[in-house]
């Protein structure tokens, strides 16, 4: 998958409020969650997102055009934003934690507020750049996330940094509904699950960390319980009491 430069447009908030207390990490997880049309995807991609092999502008595929929405990725090659999604082998659109990044790139890409005209650009660039189906599920999580961002901004930048445990749980109670209220299960799983995983355990660690009445064998139980609910390659994030993270 292409990297992409920093999303100034949005950071979802309740990884934002967890850099500002935690100092969030960025992590990697070996094998992300995904979902696909119809049911769990393989773990090896049908059509990977920005494939070289795969028709590309100016080289035997469809030329870019001032109707089609484009993305500019790290190295500033500009690609199709239809071309950013992966396809499994058995069909239908793989969703996972890539997917989230491509969707803030695309939307990084157009105006913060976008006009119909934008918009239809947009699902115009699906519908021709992706079979039927997948086009269309393509366009509804487009929809789904802009009013899952509108929803995250007017209802928890209000709620500001958790100050204890207590706050924490509601903070992430509440992320969680909104998050149900736009997608199914298994989608806000593939798109969200590692990453929220990793906050709300981050956060949690902060507060256990900071918790005077803790002596410090509870607390090195405590954090030990947190650390083994992480993938092996994050648990390292999470220090013992008293030492910075690593």
């Amino acid at each position: 998958m292409p990297t992409f430069k920093p999303f100034p447009v949005f950071l979802v908030l309740a990884v934002a409020l967890v850099v500002a207390a935690v100092g969030y990490r960025s992590w990697d997880a070996d094998e992300p969650d995904s979902v696909a049309s119809g049911g769990v995807a393989a773990g090896v991609p049908g059509g990977s997102r920005g494939d070289p092999s795969g028709p590309q502008p100016g080289a035997g595929g469809p030329a870019l055009n001032a109707s089609t929405v484009v993305v500019h990725d790290a190295t500033g090659a500009t690609l199709d934003a239809a071309r950013l999604f992966e396809l499994g082998f058995a069909g239908g659109l793989v969703i996972d934690r890539d997917t989230r990044a491509v969707i803030e790139a695309v939307l990084n890409s157009m105006p913060e507020q976008p006009t119909e005209q934008d918009l239809q650009r947009l699902e115009r660039t699906l519908r021709e750049g992706l079979p039927r189906e997948d086009a269309e599920r393509a366009i509804k999580l487009f929809s789904s996330y802009r009013a899952y961002t509108a929803d995250v901004r007017q209802q928890m930048e209000p709620l500001g940094v958790p100050g204890n445990l207590q706050e924490m749980n509601a903070f992430f109670d509440k992320m969680e509904s909104i998050k149900r209220r736009h997608f199914d299960d298994a989608t806000a799983q593939a798109l969200f699950g590692a990453a929220d995983m990793h906050a709300r355990v981050s956060m949690e660690a902060m507060f256990v960390e900071q918790d005077a009445s803790l002596t410090l064998e509870q607390k090195k139980q405590r954090l030990d319980e947190l650390r083994a609910q992480l993938p092996p390659e994050q648990q390292s994030l999470i220090p013992q009491p008293g030492q910075p993270a690593s």
